[in-house]
């Protein structure tokens, strides 16, 4: 933003962009490009915010 604020998503947080290693990116957009998973993803940030969170999940429920 030209202001240099940060973008305000829902809620008040703040959202942050965030570098990801382009060799990774090649590889998610390869796998949301398969027929079968075409509709199941819209683009590559939700499924890296879906990997994500069902990451954090997993590690958050394994530890008790």
């Amino acid at each position: 933003m030209a202001s240099g604020k940060k973008a305000v998503g829902k809620a008040g947080e703040k959202n942050s962009v965030v570098k990801i290693d382009s060799s990774i990116l090649k590889k998610v957009e390869e796998y949301i490009n398969k027929p079968e998973n075409k509709l199941k993803y819209v683009n590559k940030k939700q499924f890296v915010d879906i990997a994500v969170f069902e990451k954090l999940k997993k590690e958050k429920g394994g530890k008790r």
